[in-house]
């Protein structure tokens, strides 16, 4: 058994051995793929009319982006809030107990529309009574005033049941104008958004009975800071998303500018309407993000931030410039103006078609050699 062994480890290495290729074979293989894949290329360039330049030695292979002119826009972003010019939580006007609903969410009401009563039972009583005696008070002026036109009787007489008469006549007037207090009725036309008490609870003067909502007049707030208070004005474009009825943006105009700064958190309120086919379905207090344009130049150089270094004094980016046979990496010392969304304008240092590196750049130096 233990010949049998060693002569089976034998063969194997012999079998190995055999398997394995001579380098210096391989490699003159593959200088013979080499020289045939040089001539098809060369063949190929000649029919195409192209020349694929060598590469420099030591040379760092970069990409660039050519600089065209563009516009660039710059746009504040802030959230904003649904509001309408017509929405209101309708109160009581009057103490007491609720006597009646006569409305319910998602009705359509008018303006002038009672939407609940209040208890005036005395005040019901008092006028009762005013009338009666409204009504003694008018027999006893007609007939005073029949009697002077004989020329009987006094004139303070028929003057006492004249004023009298009137008298009672201006506390009914005002007796009726504290009774239609009891009725809590629709400032506006609109839908009924919620009914807040419930029948026979008491209210007191300013709770809220029922909330009313127009649906036309709907527009958006926004809080600015105050930073921002010579930049934004009436006027100004505006692109207002709101999340709940989708992603998409809709064009809009700054309306209204504040002129007040809160003092706790130092914005001023701007309003921008909504003119288009979702103002129709804007709901109160809906959570919106307004982007309102502070700046716009057309024709700017633009680039991405990313690719503006800078050192203890200048801004700079690298641009590639033809020296000879080579195209190396200059230094070019840049100004830039506004950034917005992973872009900046540049105002001084570039012109048309320069080719500032835009990948590689953390490699190269001042006259460094390199590649596209």
């Amino acid at each position: 058994m233990k010949y049998t062994t060693s002569a089976a480890l034998l063969a194997l290495s012999l079998l190995a051995a055999c398997g394995q290729k001579d380098p210096a074979a391989e490699l003159a293989n593959l200088k013979k793929e080499q020289a045939a894949n040089q001539a098809k290329i060369a063949e190929l360039e000649a029919k195409t009319g192209t020349k694929t330049a060598a590469a420099a030695p030591n040379a760092v292979n970069v990409s660039v982006i050519k600089v065209q002119p563009e516009t660039f826009k710059s746009y504040l972003e802030v959230q904003g809030r649904v509001d309408f010019d017509q929405s209101a939580n309708v109160a009581a006007r009057a103490a007491g107990t609720l006597t009646s609903i006569r409305v319910q969410r998602g009705d359509r009401v008018g303006k002038g529309q009672v939407l609940a009563t209040i208890d005036a039972s005395i005040l019901d009583a008092s006028i009762a009574e005013l009338r009666t005696r409204m009504d003694l008070a008018r027999v006893v002026y007609e007939k005073q005033s029949r009697l002077w036109k004989q020329q009987i009787g006094t004139e303070i007489q028929y003057l006492q049941a004249k004023n009298n008469y009137e008298a009672l006549q201006r506390n009914l007037a005002t007796l009726n104008q504290q009774r239609s207090m009891y009725n809590v009725v629709a400032p506006f036309g609109g839908t009924v958004d919620d009914v807040l008490p419930k029948l026979g609870e008491a209210v007191s003067p300013g709770t809220p009975v029922a909330r009313v909502v127009s649906g036309s007049g709907g527009k958006i707030l926004a809080d600015v800071s105050e930073a921002y208070a010579n930049r934004i004005k009436a006027g100004d474009k505006a692109l207002v998303t709101i999340p709940d009825l989708g992603a998409q943006e809709v064009p809009s105009t700054v309306r209204v500018v504040g002129r007040t700064i809160n003092q706790t958190s130092r914005t001023f309120t701007v309003e921008i309407r909504v003119n288009s086919k979702e103002a129709a379905q804007l709901r109160p207090n809906m959570v919106a993000t307004v982007r309102i344009e502070n700046y716009d130049r057309p024709n700017a150089t633009v680039l991405p931030v990313d690719l503006v270094q800078k050192d203890e004094q200048n801004s700079y980016v690298y641009v590639v410039e033809q020296k000879g046979d080579r195209k190396v990496a200059t230094k070019r010392i840049i100004q830039t103006g506004a950034t917005y969304n992973g872009k900046v304008e540049v105002t001084q240092g570039l012109k048309l078609d320069d080719q500032v590196i835009s990948a590689g750049y953390q490699n190269v130096n001042e006259g460094q050699v390199v590649s596209l």
